[in-house]
């Protein structure tokens, strides 16, 4: 397992044991997770909040 690989597992079973304690809420458990992914740098700056900006498709 390659460093990046355990970083992105760590900060996965970290953000599942937040969920199942259910004390923060899960957006912000989300929130944290990728802030903390774009910290150890696995998730490119430029493309963290990529999928905010997907066009939306309504008929």
């Amino acid at each position: 397992m390659t460093l990046a690989q355990g970083l992105a597992f760590a900060i996965v079973i970290v953000m599942m044991a937040l969920f199942a304690w259910g004390r923060w809420r899960y957006d912000l458990v989300a929130a944290v997770a990728l802030l903390a992914g774009v910290i150890v740098g696995i998730v490119p700056p430029g493309q963290a909040f990529k999928g905010f900006s997907a066009d939306l498709i309504l008929s």
